[in-house]
């Protein structure tokens, strides 16, 4: 994982971000970070499901983008294909990062060595006087919400899996040339179990302003049909044939 480094206005007032830096980005990606409040947004496009971070062991919610690491079938062209941008897009190549001033508190951070940012041409950070630009200052509002927003995730995928609502799957490609493909590590919402909860229960969920997601996110299993014909559009000698979940036993 690339070292941050907080942003400031002595070190890195001459630094610049490419504004196609965040094509490349995306173009690399076959999983997008989403949040809780964006899946009404992300699921026009994408199929959603949890995946857990090695690092934190808390839940994520990834945008499916691709079939296959490293690709994104969402870029074409050097322009974005989806209807919407998550926003770990939208505020990329800036991330929040723990500030050396206190406890509890965030700053601006970037990887110095990423090839987005330059002195030659692109968006500047800061004025001639320190302060922030429009783009860096929209940036960081979009940031500070992201920390209540990351929250909300995280709280929402702790009260699923406390329900029983998350199953481990495997998605199963089949491809033309009958070889086989298999992406791990992804949960979805477990029906069978949300059939069974009590009146009391879907009232708390209801409460919680969760039931919208999760039945987004069980409606976006559909886009995989969606990421099945833009695969065949765009990759002539990898067609698929077959997409199919499978039950794992973790």
């Amino acid at each position: 994982m690339a070292k941050l480094v907080e942003l400031s206005s002595d070190i890195h007032k001459h630094l610049k971000v490419n504004p196609q830096s965040v094509i490349h980005f995306a173009a690399s990606q076959h999983l997008l970070n989403t949040r809780v409040t964006e899946v009404a947004q992300t699921i026009c496009n994408f199929p959603v499901f949890f995946n857990k971070n090695l690092h934190t062991g808390y839940w994520n919610l990834s945008a499916l983008a691709s079939f296959q690491m490293g690709n994104s079938l969402f870029v074409e062209n050097n322009q974005w294909q989806a209807v919407y941008q998550p926003s770990c897009m939208q505020s990329y190549p800036f991330y929040l990062m723990n500030s050396s001033h206190g406890e509890n508190q965030y700053t601006i951070g970037i990887d110095q060595s990423n090839q987005a940012f330059s002195i030659a041409s692109g968006e500047g950070l800061f004025e001639s006087n320190g302060k922030a630009t429009l783009f860096l200052s929209r940036i960081k509002s979009m940031l500070e919400s992201d920390i209540q927003n990351d929250i909300q995730t995280f709280q929402f995928g702790q009260k699923l899996q406390e329900m029983g609502l998350l199953k481990s799957i495997n998605i199963i490609v089949q491809y033309l040339d009958k070889s086989p493909q298999t992406l791990t590590g992804l949960h979805t919402i477990n029906e069978d179990k949300l059939h069974t909860l009590t009146d009391s229960q879907l009232g708390e969920l209801n409460q919680l302003g969760y039931l919208p997601p999760i039945h987004g996110i069980l409606l976006s299993i559909s886009q995989l049909n969606g990421l099945v014909q833009k695969n065949n559009q765009q990759h002539i000698t990898q067609q698929i044939q077959t997409v199919k979940l499978e039950l794992t036993k973790s």
